[in-house]
């Protein structure tokens, strides 16, 4: 019965070598375990190990890993095609190999056994929606072997051109799992009514979670960013420190939705009315005035500034910056023709008493020149993370200069 539901759900054929199990010669020794490479056509991942028990030279090596369900964005992932199959190609063939596979069709609440037979190759999925493998591996003790034991790997599977959840900050599959007492509050921003609410009390904070995991997956289609700005963004903070911005963009028969900044298809979904419920007092946002610009260009300020930069999103902004780099790649065959790639998050530089802060008149044009107040509310209130390149002068920050994106 397993089985039969295994291939009604999945329609997966899943074959794995089992080929090593009598080895003509014993394994190159290591002291970790060997590596799995994930090969899908022409392209392929490392998987990544979880954990491990380990014995090399007589010393035994062990890591319980962490949770794989609450780091998804961490995982590496092979994308959709027409055409291909999955083929796990270890370093050293193991003795005795198992998969498992977790779907976002039930919200990766449980793992299900995959049967193993015959070769290394896994036909791919055929339902839509991302998919989470796990492999477990075991190496046995012979006596000429110098290294043996288990270890675990994931990888994840997902439809062409999706990352999934986004690196550095909240999984949508931590939202689900999350407690009123595990979130220490969110900002719901009304940009339609120009209004903001502060939640930090239980009620406030389950409302919030019960209407995101109603409306949620864990599974987006890349689109092409809309030109309006978004109707109502979140701010989720947990008691940890890690966070997600959310932002929601009604459109005419459908949503987008806004996360880390980057446009995604969603349903429509009625925040006004979890906004009329929510308890916490509604204030206004203030609003940049024209006295708050203190020139204009049309120049790219940042031209004469010379190449000394980096892209980021701003975290905190008083006598120092806090920023999460962010690595702006050109590419083509992106739907707006760059991609961003996470780095390092929490980076911080000491600000120049002369930096200067320059903002784009409705994210498009003129350059804005503003004080460091109304750039920070600029970067609150917006919708989304707002990408900055951050200038660097004898290891300060000298301007900060709000990035167009197409």
């Amino acid at each position: 019965m397993k089985l039969r539901w295994i291939y009604m759900i999945f329609g997966l054929a899943v074959l794995l070598a089992l080929t090593g199990c009598q080895k003509e010669t014993p394994p190159a020794a290591s002291n970790t375990p060997w590596a799995l490479e994930v090969e899908y056509g022409d392209s392929g991942v490392t998987a990544e190990t979880f954990s491990y028990h380990w014995v090399y030279q007589g010393q035994t090596k062990s890591s319980e890993g962490t949770d794989p369900l609450a780091q998804l964005s961490s995982i590496p992932f092979v994308n959709k095609s027409k055409t291909g199959s999955i083929r796990l190609n270890f370093s050293v063939e193991p003795d005795s190999c198992a998969v498992t596979c977790y779907t976002n069709a039930d919200g990766y609440r449980e793992a299900v056994d995959v049967p193993v037979s015959g070769n290394d190759t896994l036909t791919v999925p055929l339902e839509a929606g991302s998919y989470l493998f796990c492999v477990s591996a075991v190496w046995n003790e012979t006596e000429t072997a110098e290294a043996w034991g288990s270890a675990t790997y994931y990888f994840r599977y997902l439809p062409a051109g999706d990352t999934g959840e986004q690196t550095g900050e909240i999984s949508l599959y931590r939202i689900a799992k999350l407690t009123p007492d595990e979130l220490f509050g969110v900002e719901v921003f009304h940009n339609g009514l120009n209004q903001q609410k502060t939640c930090r009390t239980t009620e406030d904070k389950g409302k919030i979670l019960d209407f995101l995991k109603a409306h949620l997956s864990t599974d987006f289609t890349q689109v092409l960013t809309p030109t309006l700005e978004a109707e109502f963004v979140l701010r989720l903070a947990l008691t940890d420190g890690s966070q997600l911005t959310l932002g929601y963009i009604p459109l005419d028969d459908s949503a987008c939705l806004l996360l880390g900044g980057v446009p995604y298809e969603a349903s429509p979904m009625e925040l006004s009315t979890l906004w009329d419920s929510l308890r916490a007092e509604a204030v206004s946002l203030r609003e940049a005035t024209p006295e708050d610009t203190l020139e204009t260009s049309e120049t790219d300020p940042g031209e004469a500034l010379g190449e000394n930069y980096v892209h980021g999103y701003l975290r905190a902004l008083d006598s120092q910056v806090t920023l999460d780099q962010m690595t702006w790649i050109d590419d083509p065959d992106e739907p707006n023709g760059y991609r961003l790639e996470t780095g390092e998050t929490g980076k911080t530089y000491p600000l120049a008493e002369d930096c200067a802060f320059w903002i784009l008149q409705e994210h498009h044009s003129p350059f804005c020149r503003v004080a460091a107040t109304t750039l920070w509310d600029w970067a609150q209130i917006t919708g989304w993370d707002v990408l900055f390149r951050f200038y660097l002068k004898n290891g300060e920050i000298i301007a900060i200069v709000e990035q167009y994106r197409p």
